[in-house]
């Protein structure tokens, strides 16, 4: 079958703090799978196709890539099949408006969409989007080739498990699809069809860019349950490692294919068995890799101790991201996060101590939180500054479909599936417009902590470490960025160029 994968650009405010945009992991390992099952597949890389370009969207957002049309022109015009990634909420407003303009271009081809959002309000979005026929839930790598069996076969879609589709004016949804387990007989990620070359140019990466770059993954799932994430709807609570082996084939392949130095690791929750890690790291040092390697996503405190965060750095980890979210641990409790504050402090000591480059991912404004809560978590955060952790960036609270407090927050009336609720998540990345949930600390109150935590975590991180200022000055002049801050400041100078740049077209 000819098949069209399309991975849209990003909407977001031009000023919102966000790198550039990262390659498409998911979209990679359908490739993979379609490859591998012989189908003939063009890929359009919304984002990745033209990374620094900005147009102007809706109120003042701004889209990043290539333009609706542009992409329209793109599709083959024999496709029979279009698949349409829609990994994140923040950008349905303008995905919804492109599948039903890709559907009028195109009315003989299936479009099909799949992804964190889709997963997680399927028939919501096929009542938006009219002319999207099937949404697939979860991992898509054996769903996409049931769905192009049903097709070539002329069958209904009620046998294919995993998916919400439309019928004679109805949504139905069929029986959920068991994970897949064996992760090792996966087909790779297909990079061959997605333009690598462009995120290497604009030092693309998820964590810190140091040289050219490739996400990859060593796992799928995540044992927990915390109320804030959609992963449990997502993928389960099931939690699969490949071979370590297998996983440092796939980096060295990516070495000398693309001439890759650089991996950014895309687990939901990276480091959960010991033995696993070491072993890991153990390979890379045994077959005297050069490369370097990071956790931007979040992970966890239970195993890295001085003996594993000796073996992350001696393998090449550079970068490493701790998940506390509060320094509070009522809050932990409260969203399910099963962290004990007085061993991640201890896990985060013997990080530095091997020289990590620490970062740290914080939430502020849960629904329960109060002002002692925030304090609390303000003080932990005064001590990950005294022991050297280098980053650290309080998100708002934002209530993602699937997650449990979304689900809380729709009973309660508190937020409801509208445009304005869109338009809320995109918002809420530039700390400009918090929304409040919590019933206990204000509007002011939430803007004023979420500054006051940021300026005060870097002032005393350079208080008592003087050092790191002259550090971040030359590494911003010289554009060799160590941590996710001097990026992202970087960032922020590069977009108000593009401010001018779009004001003057407008005018």
């Amino acid at each position: 079958m000819k098949i069209c994968l399309i991975r849209p650009p990003r909407v977001l405010k031009l000023m919102a703090l966000s790198q550039k945009p990262a390659a498409p992991f998911g979209l990679a390992y359908l490739a993979g799978a379609l490859k591998r099952a012989g189908h003939t597949i063009k890929i359009i890389d919304g984002a990745g196709e033209a990374p620094e370009q900005y147009n102007k969207f809706i109120d003042d957002f701004v889209v990043n890539g290539i333009t609706s049309e542009a992409i329209i022109e793109r599709i083959p015009a024999d496709a029979e099949l279009i698949g349409y990634s829609c990994m994140f909420t923040g950008n349905w407003l303008f995905d919804r408006a492109l599948i039903d303009k890709i559907g009028d271009c195109f009315p003989n081809a299936t479009i099909i969409a799949g992804g964190e959002h889709i997963t997680a309000v399927p028939e919501f979005c096929l009542s938006q989007a009219k002319q999207l026929d099937v949404c697939v839930l979860g991992e898509g790598e054996e769903t996409i080739l049931d769905i192009i069996d049903a097709i070539q076969n002329n069958r209904d879609y009620s046998q294919v498990e995993a998916i919400v589709y439309r019928s004679e004016g109805e949504f139905l949804r069929t029986p959920k699809r068991a994970r897949i387990r064996k992760l090792d007989e996966i087909a790779e990620p297909a990079w061959e069809y997605f333009p690598v070359d462009n995120y290497q140019m604009v030092n693309s990466a998820n964590g810190v860019f140091r040289t050219r770059t490739l996400p990859i993954l060593a796992s799928r799932g995540c044992p927990y349950e915390c109320t804030f994430c959609s992963s449990p709807q997502m993928w389960g609570t099931k939690y699969s490692l490949r071979t370590p082996a297998f996983v440092v084939d796939e980096m060295e392949k990516y070495m000398q294919l693309y001439g890759v130095r650089n991996f950014d690791f895309f687990d939901l929750t990276a480091i959960v068995k010991k033995d696993w890690i070491i072993e890991f790291a153990s390979i890379i040092i045994d077959r005297k890799l050069q490369i370097s390697w990071q956790i931007p996503g979040g992970t966890r405190a239970e195993i890295i101790d001085e003996e594993v965060s000796a073996y992350l750095y001696n393998s090449g980890c550079t970068n490493i991201t701790y998940a506390p979210e509060s320094g509070s641990q009522r809050i932990l409790d409260l969203i399910k996060k099963r962290v004990r504050l007085p061993a991640m402090i201890k896990s985060i000591k013997a990080s530095r101590k091997n020289n990590l480059s620490i970062k740290l991912n914080m939430i502020i404004g849960f629904p329960d939180e109060t002002h002692r809560d925030i304090w609390k978590t303000i003080w932990f955060l005064i001590k990950c500054a005294w022991i050297g952790v280098d980053d650290m960036f309080p998100a708002n609270f934002t209530p993602y479909p699937g997650s449990e407090l979304f689900t809380r927050l729709i009973q309660e009336g508190k937020i409801s599936l509208n445009d304005d609720y869109f338009k809320m998540i995109v918002i809420s990345y530039t700390y400009s417009h918090p929304k409040r949930f919590s019933a206990h600390v204000g509007i002011n109150a939430l803007r004023f902590y979420t500054i006051f935590q940021l300026l005060l975590f870097y002032s005393c991180s350079f208080l008592f470490r003087p050092g790191k200022v002259f550090r971040m000055v030359r590494n911003l002049v010289t554009k060799k960025y160590e941590t996710r801050s001097e990026i992202l400041i970087a960032e922020l100078f590069r977009k108000r160029e593009k401010i001018i740049v779009l004001d003057t077209a407008q005018a």
